[in-house]
């Protein structure tokens, strides 16, 4: 999925105004007013396990009130950071943005959803500031609201995407894309009673994490080595070295770690009397493919009563919850895109 947003100077004054930025730069900067139009381009289809239809922001419908974060930079690093705002009816595919550009002659313009001012913003983007020769791009499973039963929302909590601005004359254009794919996960709970056999020392278990990695068996791995996913990256801002693409951080490889449900509450995921299915729409981040003879491990953990304790205790992997999955066959992962997996814990 793409959107396409459409840039335009509102006034011939507007380009007196930025040649005038050649010569001088003031030391409070009025900016020039501008309207973007957004509208929706929808992808051709590709090889996906589940059609994804239900998310407004991966299908590119607008809410009724938006908001873009426009950055601009030089050879030194980001000049300016701009909010552009709009509303409308709610699921439009077209939006029109207004805002004010304080940016210079001769930057680069690159535009980012979530806006800054917003808290998925703040919490998935740093060192989004004046001066500053990167933008770091934080773990999604941080951020993210716990992971709801069949809901898209946590998923959308998380929709990050980034553009760079096409000027031509007094106008101009971007292409926002996703940062990450999205993994459809149909979970159920069969070999986990809540109301265990005497012989069980999961009394009580209750489903309430997710952990999403992947091993190479060929290789020595410790716990935060992975081959495909990633949990940190940087996105350079300088004219010289922007290539539109973030990059991994050094160490910033590591498995996804969610949240399902309300954890801790009595709305965990548990099955009392007969096998229970829920399904979790998951955002995943990496920069390699699963290649064959990698193993994809779904890992579920949560919290059991100890009976030898007399006491509530939280295990990061139950052992019926640790399922993994050989890879025979290459899987490329594609940005705004889903893959559907099954497994029974």
């Amino acid at each position: 999925m793409k959107r396409i947003i459409t840039i335009i100077a509102m006034t011939a004054c507007a380009a007196v105004l930025m040649n005038s930025c050649q010569k001088s730069i003031p030391e409070v900067k009025e900016g020039i007013p501008m309207t973007i139009q957004a509208s929706v381009v929808t992808p051709p289809e590709t090889k996906t396990i589940y059609e994804y239809t239900d998310d407004k922001t991966l299908e590119g419908f607008w809410n009724s009130e938006e908001a873009i974060t426009v950055i601009s930079f030089n050879e030194g690093g980001i000049t300016a950071v701009d909010t552009f705002t709009s509303t409308g009816e709610e699921g439009r595919k077209k939006a029109e943005f207004s805002g004010t550009w304080t940016g210079y002659e001769g930057d680069k313009i690159i535009c980012l959803y979530p806006p800054m001012d917003s808290y998925a913003g703040y919490s998935i983007f740093e060192n989004v500031n004046v001066g500053s020769p990167f933008i770091g791009i934080r773990d999604f499973s941080t951020p993210s609201a716990p992971l709801q039963d069949n809901d898209t929302n946590s998923v959308s909590d998380v929709d990050a995407m980034l553009g760079e601005v096409k000027v031509s004359g007094d106008g101009g254009h971007v292409y926002l894309e996703h940062l990450f794919a999205v993994f459809r996960i149909e979970v159920t709970l069969a070999n986990l009673p809540y109301f265990a056999p005497d012989d069980s020392p999961y009394e009580n278990a209750r489903i309430s994490s997710l952990r999403i990695k992947c091993v190479d068996p060929d290789r020595e791995m410790d716990e935060w080595d992975d081959p495909v996913f990633v949990r940190k990256s940087y996105l350079n801002v300088t004219i010289d070295d922007y290539t539109g693409k973030p990059y991994t951080a050094e160490h910033g490889h590591g498995p996804q770690n969610f949240y399902l449900i309300n954890s801790g509450s009595t709305n965990d995921f548990y099955m009392r009397n007969k096998p229970v299915t829920k399904t979790f729409y998951v955002p995943v981040r990496f920069d390699e493919n699963l290649e064959p003879g990698y193993e994809l491990c779904f890992q579920f953990g949560g919290y059991y009563y100890n009976r030898n304790k007399n006491q509530v205790e939280y295990i990061d992997v139950f052992p019926v919850g640790d399922k993994r999955k050989t890879i025979t066959s290459k899987l490329s992962l594609e940005n705004g895109k889903i893959y559907g997996f099954k497994v029974t814990i």
